[in-house]
């Protein structure tokens, strides 16, 4: 066994002539065999024989090491060497097979997708649009009562669960995103719920809009271009629709108010006035001011005529006799007066005590209740005014408002209606690739950094 492993060393070292030269051999030699190599040696002095340096079997181990050269193979590789050879593996990983099936998806898998653009403008009847609002303009948020708001809220309800529920009523658009010949990637689940069918929505619609122009542009995809057309044109119908319905509602919030006002002056206005008539039919009187002018007018009359035939009386009951004619006639006449007096003061208040004809009751004490009479009148004449300006202003109000309302209408001015796509531009392929790619040599990267800055903390 020692000749096979020296003969495997020999030929393993054939070409360790320094070594042989070096240390020479020590065997011993025949004579026969020393001779000849001596005459060959004068005869030929140039030329080098080469001797063979037999190793022991313990050193021969340590000079021969298999090593593998095997691209996925680590041992025996130097740590510069693992460190290219990691960042080459890293790389393939993380972007090239990735890079490449992403590829093959783009340029061969993806369906492709027609899309539609529409533009239009929210507007006023005034003329005026969004773009008139220059504070909106400047700062990018939109003033509350401006076709601003009006616009933003649209765009959003483009994006929503409605216009997907009208559309899958309308046009049947589930159906058609759920169709077979679409990629595995944008086809729609049929049983999928709303919100995934309203977030799936959500990535083939797209809403744009300019505070500076205030137009709206809004671009809608399909899979064939006759879906992508009558899309667009739903869409652009119920755009209109809710304007036209912001509007409405815009317009009725503004008169409802002046309306209301309108019917609590028009509901106090009737109340006035039945109290009014009730009062006039209580009291029996049209105006009771011009009644009282006229009662007051004939009491003083006939409260001066009493003082009269009360004078004459008093002058003649010393001069003649008291059953005599005149005096009888006199008495007569100041009962008749006083009778008359109590008459009338009953005709104004019907609740005035009988009349006591003593000098010394004025003519204003006996009218007490006339002008209890009067002032409930007067308060009255007052409450009708009062409520019959409230009921004029708030006509007036009314009137204002719906000219403001209408002022303040809005509708959708239209320039870009819906066309029928020619050509799919969806999904850019060779630039969704590249847009793959350079991704994912960002995101390699930041990990490779991330990873040597790891280990610079550790050490």
């Amino acid at each position: 066994m020692e000749k096979g492993t020296e003969a495997k060393v020999a030929d393993i070292r054939p070409t360790a002539n320094p070594i042989s030269e070096a240390i020479p051999t020590t065997q011993p030699k025949d004579k026969a065999t020393t001779q000849p190599q001596t005459a060959n040696a004068q005869a030929k002095p140039s030329k080098k024989i080469a001797s063979i340096f037999t190793l022991p079997i313990d050193n021969a181990r340590q000079v021969i090491k298999p090593i593998s050269k095997g691209f996925f193979s680590f041992r025996g590789l130097r740590p510069q060497q693992l460190r290219r050879r990691l960042l080459a593996l890293s790389f393939a990983l993380m972007v090239f097979l990735p890079s490449l099936l992403g590829t093959a998806y783009f340029l061969v898998i993806a369906s492709d997708r027609y899309s539609s653009t529409i533009g239009f403008s929210v507007r006023g009847m005034d003329g005026t649009s969004a773009g008139g609002d220059f504070l909106g303009a400047l700062t990018g948020l939109a003033s509350v009562g401006t076709t601003t708001t009006d616009s933003y809220i649209l765009m959003s309800y483009l994006e929503g669960r409605e216009v997907v529920e009208r559309l899958s009523e309308d046009e049947g658009i589930r159906k058609h995103f759920s169709k077979d010949s679409i990629d595995f990637i944008y086809r729609l689940d049929p049983a999928a719920p709303i919100e995934d069918f309203v977030s799936y929505w959500g990535s083939l619609i797209t809403t744009s809009f300019d505070n500076t122009s205030s137009i709206i542009e809004v671009e809608v995809q399909a899979f064939t271009p006759e879906m992508t057309e009558r899309i667009a044109s739903r869409v652009l119908s119920y755009s209109a629709g809710l304007v036209n319905s912001l509007s409405k509602d815009a317009r009725k919030d503004a008169v409802k108010f002046a309306e209301e006002e309108v019917l609590r002056a028009e509901l106090s206005l009737k109340m006035t006035r039945m109290r009014m008539k009730n009062f006039r039919n209580n009291e029996s009187s049209i105006d009771p001011t011009r009644n009282a002018e006229v009662q007051i007018e004939l009491i003083a009359g006939l409260e001066k005529k009493l003082l009269e035939t009360r004078s004459r009386l008093a002058t003649l009951i010393g001069t003649i006799d008291e059953s005599s004619p005149t005096i009888r006639q006199l008495r007569k006449q100041e009962e008749v007066l006083a009778t008359q007096i109590i008459g009338k003061r009953d005709e104004i208040s019907g609740k005035a005590p009988a009349l006591d004809t003593s000098p010394g009751i004025s003519v204003n004490d006996r009218l007490s209740s006339l002008s209890s009479l009067l002032a409930d009148y007067e308060e009255l004449v007052l409450e009708q005014e009062f409520a019959q300006q409230a009921y004029t202003i708030s006509l007036a109000g009314l009137e204002r408002s719906r000219a403001e309302a209408d002022r303040q209408q809005r509708y959708l001015a239209v320039f870009n209606p819906p066309s029928k796509p020619q050509q799919a531009i969806y999904p850019r392929r060779l630039i969704n690739s590249l847009i793959l790619f350079l991704g994912l040599v960002a995101v390699w990267a930041l990990a490779i950094v991330m990873t040597y800055s790891i280990r610079d903390h550790l050490k």
